[in-house]
């Protein structure tokens, strides 16, 4: 007898239920909203490019940002117009919260977001003579408006930061099934992904990298939560091509992780389920190729082949600057303490271990569980974990053999990013073998890029970025136009801005000893 498909709405509720099992979901879920909503991104040229591109669209229906080209070095030139350089994913999502923010302001007479030269002799400004934004001097500053503050702010919330929090439940879910139901080291392993690692400061920034990262796990997590049931509505194969779509939308060098994940997604659910992936991200192709038609004359022209700048056009010249990987590159990448992933993030060390174990010793058997946990699926199998693997050495080698490698202005390895939700999946083996050392190594993490987050993700282009940056940024005095957290808004100092958020954490976070990462599954 034929099984009837399991509908996206029972399936949504379905999971919903599991994340509300959990007896602290709602303080762990606002402290996480908290967390994030506490820092205030500055203005840089990645994300002034990808607002300009935003404003350009809801303001005057056009995808040409000469408006505002001045407060971004991310640009494209063609035909005497200015345009972003990026994909243009972030941005067009951006336009619902910014036409919001938009009419609100028109309504009521209030500032849209601006930008004015500070210039480097006051005589000047004090003579009445500060130029345009457009005829600055070497050494003049660009200052600018709360409103372009709250602009950023806003957009970024609501684009990268909700699917963060949706992600962040999805693989909180994948992590409870990988533990054999242990939902505190569930907890522990969720909380070390968005915490510890360079997703916390890409989660409070207006880039593409932490959303392409949930896009690609949340389909993964759609994808193996489902296999409960025999056969799921091929509207759920939709969706995750929609959020595959939206990746490459976000971010052209996701397209092979979401090619990855569809064969890998045919075999696991069978080819029909993945045609009807590809059928979901068809749309999104087709918005990206109309974009590129649009902006830069061609469905295959993208921004990155008209760039303004001579230095980044030289170094996207040939194969859009992306050769060979560099084994020196990638030692950097990984140990460097300039961009080091495992330097800024050493318990990612422990989850790379964790990860290789579960690879090379398979899945743990359920044994005697019960039968709830096993109607609810087993740990992941040794397929899954090899593709977050082939993801994994995608993002890293493609980092390595690219001409600007460090990411210029960055926290980390920024390219790679997207990968690390699969790395955090090593959490799980790490947590059960080794639970404080994992503890302690996340605990060191986590204050190291909450000090580069509460400075800025835009960590300068050399020196180290802990010591040489984020700790003096922190005891630096600042102006409410250039604050980076709720707690310098207010005129808080020092390591004192933090104080809310810490006392935020501790007011929600449950006390005894039972919480700590080697309890059980309570």
């Amino acid at each position: 007898m034929s099984v009837a498909p399991v509908s996206v709405r029972a399936f949504v509720r379905e999971l919903l239920a599991r994340v509300a099992e959990h007896p602290r979901a709602w303080a762990v879920g606002l402290a996480l909203l908290c967390t994030f909503a506490y820092f205030v991104g500055p203005p840089a040229w990645n994300q002034n490019s990808r607002l300009a591109l935003t404003r350009a669209l809801v303001e005057h229906g056009d995808v040409t940002i000469d408006d505002w080209h001045v407060t971004t070095g991310d640009k494209s030139h063609r035909d005497g117009h200015f345009y972003s350089d990026k994909a243009p994913g972030v941005s067009l999502l951006a336009t619902v919260p910014y036409a919001g923010f938009y009419l609100v302001r028109r309504a009521t007479g209030g500032e849209l977001p601006s930008v004015r030269v500070e210039p480097l002799d006051p005589a000047i400004e004090a003579a009445g003579l500060t130029p345009a934004p457009e005829d600055r001097e070497p050494g003049d500053v660009l200052v600018y408006n709360p409103a372009t503050l709250v602009a950023l702010w806003l957009c970024r919330m609501f684009v990268v930061t909700l699917p963060t929090l949706l992600a962040g439940a999805l693989f909180y879910l994948v992590m409870l099934r990988e533990l054999g139901g242990e939902r505190r080291l569930a907890t522990w392993a969720t909380l070390a992904w968005l915490l510890a690692t360079p997703a916390l400061g890409y989660a409070c920034g207006f880039y593409g990298h932490q959303l392409v990262a949930d896009l690609l796990f949340a389909s993964f997590a759609l994808v193996v939560l489902s296999d409960v049931h025999e056969r799921v509505s091929r509207s759920l194969a939709l969706i995750v091509g929609g959020l595959l779509g939206w990746a490459v939308l976000c971010e052209y060098t996701a397209a092979v992780p979401v090619v990855l994940i569809v064969a890998w997604a045919s075999w696991r659910r069978g080819l029909g389920f993945g045609a009807w992936i590809c059928l979901g991200g068809l749309p999104w192709a087709l918005v990206l190729a109309g974009y590129h038609s649009w902006a830069f004359g061609g469905p295959f022209a993208t921004g990155y082949d008209f760039v303004y700048l001579d230095e980044f056009a030289a170094g996207m010249a040939v194969n859009y600057g992306i050769g060979a990987p560099k084994l020196e590159v990638l030692g950097q990448l990984l140990f460097g303490s300039f961009r080091g992933l495992f330097y800024l993030s050493p318990v990612l060390l422990l989850a790379a271990w964790g990860l290789a174990l579960r690879i090379f010793e398979g899945g743990p058997a359920l044994g005697a569980q019960s039968a709830l946990l096993r109607s609810r699926g087993g740990p992941l199998r040794t397929p899954d974990l090899v593709l977050g693997l082939a993801i994994i050495a995608w993002y890293l080698l493609l980092n390595s053999g690219y001409y600007m490698w460090d990411g210029g202005a960055a926290l980390g390895p920024r390219h790679a990013v997207p990968m690390l939700a699969f790395l955090a999946v090593g959490l799980g083996p790490a947590l059960r073998r080794v639970p404080w050392a994992t503890a302690a190594l996340a605990g060191v993490a986590c204050v190291q890029i909450t000090l580069i987050t509460a400075a800025g993700p835009e960590a300068p282009g050399h020196g180290n970025p802990i010591w040489a940056y984020a700790v003096p940024q922190l005891f630096s005095p600042s102006s409410p136009g250039t604050a980076t957290t709720l707690g310098r808004l207010l005129g808080l100092p020092g390591p004192l801005s933090l104080a809310p958020l810490f006392a935020l954490w501790w007011l929600l976070w449950p006390t005894g000893a039972d919480e700590g990462p080697n309890s059980g599954s309570g």
